[in-house]
């Protein structure tokens, strides 16, 4: 008996039981009263922490594979460098010499005196990288923590980096592979949102016209601030992500009333990031390698991804659309052909006219 109940406890853990096996496994434990080793509810607690810890593992040794080509693209890249500044220094030897020459007659006969001018650093004064609307731009910071900068995103950072922290400002989105150096924190800001690290790969979503921004941990932890709401710091943990509403403000403004905004839109949600098992890293960096991916999105969330891909401009007719939800990828696939999938699993139609998209 005692074997058919594990038999059963383990089609049940394993979502396998049929109700008539469920039902039997009831009125076992009840028969067996106190001597059973574990209740199921610690049993199952178990169960789902151990599998959670191996999808983790998994979604970990992805993470490794990725960055091993990320490193064997740089290494390929550096060796092209040096390849051509070899070819460049050896065209230069010539002229080198040549005006070497030319250079010490004229100083002897004109007594032309040379000096070197050291640039200093201004306090304050700003540095600003920003990514291409159709391209992904990588920049390695001061400090070697390196940095990917989705189409359009922008980074701001001060010349005094890394002197007491290193603080960067984001508008829009990047994924962050920063060094560690407990002596010099690592901050990011957005507008929204403020993200304190040592040392730890994350991405952060936040451009000023979405409703949300987004933290989604990969390794290591952050602790992340509402600026709106200060006294108040989230803890990540691994393969954790947290989603704040950027202006709840406005959504009060609108019809719905507060209470059911409150019920559907908390302020702050805290969820786990999804990871396909076809897909070599989470959703919410597949743009890393040029993929639009959305996992239970709303319509109007997808619409602002589409059009900062497409450079295009989408507006909704039908205000019931915009709360469609979708789950989807979309590659290589042009503007028509992914409309034309996700018109496949949801009622509703669309026109385009050069880059003025209509949703009805």
């Amino acid at each position: 008996m005692i074997n058919n109940i594990w038999i059963l406890i383990g089609k049940k853990l394993n979502g396998e039981a049929s109700p008539e096996e469920l039902l039997e496994l009831e009125q076992l434990l009840q028969q067996q009263g106190d001597t059973v080793m574990y209740p199921m509810d610690e049993l199952e607690e178990i169960w789902k922490n151990d599998q959670q810890i191996a999808e983790d593992e998994k979604l970990l040794s992805k993470w490794a594979a990725f960055d091993a080509e990320l490193d064997a693209v740089e290494e390929k890249e550096a060796e092209e460098a040096a390849q051509v500044i070899a070819v460049q220094t050896k065209k230069k030897k010539a002229r080198i010499i040549k005006l070497g020459s030319l250079l010490a007659a004229a100083c002897l006969m004109l007594g032309v005196f040379w000096f070197t001018r050291k640039e200093t650093m201004v306090p304050g004064k700003s540095n600003e990288i920003t990514a291409p609307k159709n391209g992904i731009s990588k920049i390695q910071l001061p400090d070697g923590s390196r940095v990917w900068l989705n189409m359009g995103s922008k980074l701001t950072y001060n010349n005094d980096f890394g002197t007491e922290e290193r603080k960067v400002s984001l508008v829009g989105e990047a994924f962050f592979d920063v060094v560690k150096d407990p002596q010099h924190p690592f901050v990011v800001t957005t507008t929204t949102i403020s993200i304190r690290v040592l040392g730890t790969k994350f991405n952060v979503r936040s451009y000023n016209n979405d409703k949300t921004s987004e933290a989604a941990l990969i390794r290591g932890k952050i602790e992340l601030t509402v600026l709106k709401n200060p006294e108040k710091k989230i803890i990540l943990n691994p393969s954790e992500k947290i989603t704040v509403i950027n202006n709840q403000e406005l959504q009060l403004k609108s019809n719905t009333p507060a209470y059911k905004i409150a019920e559907e839109t908390p302020l702050i949600a805290l969820s786990r990031i999804h990871q396909a098992k076809k897909d070599t890293l989470p959703s919410e960096a597949l743009w890393l390698e040029n993929k639009l991916a959305f996992d239970a999105e709303d319509f109007e969330n997808i619409a602002q991804k589409m059009e900062r891909r497409y450079n295009v401009n989408i507006v909704f007719e039908n205000e019931d659309i915009k709360k469609l939800r979708f789950t989807g990828k979309f590659e290589k696939e042009s503007i028509n052909k992914a409309l034309l999938s996700l018109q496949k699993t949801a009622a509703f139609h669309y026109k385009i006219d050069t880059n003025q998209i209509v949703i009805y």
